[in-house]
């Protein structure tokens, strides 16, 4: 697994918001919304799930000795920790889900402060067309200063009455750029 990188430069010298300069040009791709949540791989067979995974990032350390990019682990369905994420991967219906490792966002009550205002947990399979398609967005700006404008203004199509967290682009289904909210500091 690898980071997506945030589609505008960053200022590094000072608060580390997004600047004016374009490192990935998204002209070509689909934009779905981006969801705030815990991100899990599911093994499923039998329309049944087998495994759960957590993404585990690397610590300062592993950084220095050249480890950069995030991986998965076994998450432990005894660990007070993992407790929310295996509820809501139970709770996610998997009748329609080849076999094979599917990559989503836990979400909900007790995830990630649950921004998405969600009643119940649940994994969205971002690695699945079919639902990732559910959150597709269309007409998006990639300018700057009308993406900036237009971000806070967009209603989710996962959550209930809230606003977005920022936008992921696929290409040729995987994700290869991104931006939030919140990377256009003031």
């Amino acid at each position: 697994m690898e980071k997506i990188q945030t589609i505008f430069d960053r200022n590094w010298e000072g608060n580390k918001s997004v600047i004016d300069k374009k490192l990935v040009n998204v002209s070509d791709c689909i934009a779905t919304e981006k969801l705030n949540g815990t991100n899990v791989r599911l093994t499923v067979r039998n329309n049944q799930l087998v495994r759960l995974e957590k993404r585990r990032n690397p610590t300062k350390l592993e950084k220095q000795k050249g480890m950069i990019e995030p991986w998965y682990k076994d998450a432990d369905e005894y660990s007070p920790e993992d407790k929310y994420i295996f509820e809501a991967a139970r709770n996610t219906d998997l009748s329609n889900i080849p076999d094979g490792e599917w990559s989503g966002e836990a979400v909900g009550k007790k995830i990630q402060g649950n921004e998405l205002n969600l009643e119940e947990h649940t994994v969205f399979l971002f690695s699945f067309e079919d639902v990732l398609m559910k959150v597709k967005f269309d007409d998006i700006p990639t300018d700057y200063e009308e993406l900036k404008k237009w971000l806070p203004e967009q209603k989710s199509k996962f959550g209930n009455n809230c606003g977005i967290e920022g936008i992921v682009w696929w290409k040729e289904g995987k994700p290869f750029g991104k931006i939030k909210k919140k990377d256009f500091k003031t």
